[in-house]
């Protein structure tokens, strides 16, 4: 005859996990990204108004302006100041847009890394096309040199709208991708309680009017529409790093 032996142990203790899969994933390291992400944006934006600043300051003539050839030695110092400035405008501009792909991955994930990465692409054809004295100096020295026979500098001023083509080519590359890139990280604040729909469709509407302006210029090169980019651009990094700036003081994206 069986019997059942009802056993008057406590039932058996769930396993510990440990409190950190309970935690925000806003950690001190996210705060300390959010924080330095803002200040790189903000930093860009003002990098940007120094590179302008020294070209209205020391009236340099625009960079497709044939006088930069002829008169190179007298604009040199500006010029290369004005490079190095918008150089630092956009690898600033690179970091703050690779830290909001960090901030917003888990507001919407797609659209954080696609408008990133579209964003980073830019920035490295906008970086690429900073220095372009490295590749024009040379031409306007001996465009001005003594010892060039007159007959020569046909074939180098072509030579040097050949160089300024180049790097027109790749600025234009890089202001199309990076208000697309901007377009989507907008739309990633959409979804994300810490950016909000209201910043999130004020980078919506800076990246259309970017890439708007960035298009009719690459159709109607004349038009001299990449401005409105630029500043399309410098205007988002400024409110986004602002705003950036203020996450990296508390917990933002609350656990899910």
């Amino acid at each position: 005859m069986s019997t059942s032996v009802e056993s008057s142990a406590p039932p058996a203790r769930a396993e510990a996990v440990p409190t950190e899969a309970f935690a925000s994933p806003w950690q001190p390291a996210d705060r300390q990204l959010s924080r330095w992400g803002g200040r790189a944006g903000i930093a860009g934006v003002i990098l940007m108004i120094g590179a302008v600043g020294v070209v209205v300051g020391m009236g340099l003539p625009d960079a497709s302006d044939v006088e930069t050839l002829t008169d190179f030695a007298d604009i040199e110092t500006g010029r290369i100041v004005e490079h190095f400035f918008y150089l630092g405008a956009v690898v600033m501009f690179a970091l703050h847009a690779l830290a909001l792909q960090r901030l917003l991955a888990r507001a919407n994930p797609a659209a954080a890394l696609f408008g990133a990465a579209l964003a980073a692409f830019g920035y490295v054809a906008m970086a690429a096309s900073a220095v372009l004295h490295v590749s024009t100096a040379p031409l306007a020295e001996l465009y001005t040199s003594p010892d060039t026979p007159s007959g020569d500098l046909p074939s180098i001023e072509y030579s040097w709208h050949a160089a300024q083509s180049v790097f027109d080519t790749m600025l234009a590359t890089g202001l199309l991708l990076v208000p697309s890139g901007i377009m989507l990280l907008g739309i990633a604040m959409l979804n994300s309680p810490s950016f909000g729909p209201r910043l999130g469709w004020f980078a919506v509407v800076m990246g259309a009017l970017g890439l708007a302006g960035a298009a009719i210029e690459v159709i109607e090169p004349d038009l001299e529409f990449s401005a409105f980019s630029v500043l399309a651009i410098v205007v988002f990094h400024l409110a986004a790093g602002v705003r950036t700036v203020k996450l990296g003081g508390r917990a933002v994206e609350p656990a899910r």
